[in-house]
């Protein structure tokens, strides 16, 4: 999951990941340091609810690394403003040029980024509040996975094939808002044709869920 942690010292107990390596459980924290433990189903579960609790709480915040990417665009921006003072010969005009300049680079990056981390935590807790129902269905019936995107089909393989949950809070990235969106409205329809118990319907049926 993203970054959602309040401070440094919440980024030190904040997990964005796991993996489990073996005899291992390999944690990776929002500090960017990493924890190897034990293997161990308890310890496990203790993470996955961490980390769900973390969601529960997720808020778009303003953005830690706006100045940099700033000081990154200074160089292109600054030939600019000092055209503008060869040419006007204004000192003034030259630093209003500059802050004009940034703040034409600042606004709409700052819009963009947010509008990418509220999508996220839109994501989170739709994902919160439908869990169980999208597990317990795609379990139960791969028609639901119908229409999702290549990246979430992938990530629901490798899951099933490690006996996890297929959507689940450590590989919610994979997933985006729309995919979780379509596995719902797959498990209404399926639930409605199939009498609500998402057997498996015949071998003539169309494949296509949801038309598009």
């Amino acid at each position: 999951m993203k970054d959602y942690s309040k401070n440094h010292d919440d980024a030190k107990r904040y997990i964005l990941s796991y993996k489990v390596d073996g005899e291992n459980i390999i944690v990776n924290m929002a500090t960017g340091k990493t924890y190897t433990i034990a293997n161990d189903k308890k310890l496990e579960k203790m993470i996955i609810s961490k980390m769900e609790d973390q969601a529960k709480s997720a808020s778009v915040k303003p953005v830690k690394k706006i100045h940099k990417i700033l000081a990154i665009s200074q160089p292109l921006v600054l030939p600019f403003a000092i055209i503008n003072y060869i040419n006007s010969g204004s000192i003034f005009l030259l630093i209003i040029a500059i802050i004009i300049a940034e703040g034409a680079i600042e606004y709409p990056l700052r819009v963009i980024i947010n509008k990418i981390k509220n999508h996220d935590v839109k994501k989170l807790e739709y994902f919160l509040d439908h869990q169980r129902e999208l597990n317990e269905s795609i379990k139960k019936n791969d028609f639901v996975k119908i229409g999702v995107s290549k990246k979430a089909m992938d990530q629901m393989e490798i899951e099933k094939k490690n006996k996890n949950n297929p959507v689940n809070i450590n590989n919610i990235d994979s997933f985006s808002l729309s995919d979780l969106k379509t596995l719902k409205s797959n498990i209404e329809i399926v639930n409605a044709f199939y009498y609500g118990n998402l057997a498996k319907p015949n071998e003539n049926h169309n494949k296509t869920l949801i038309k598009k």
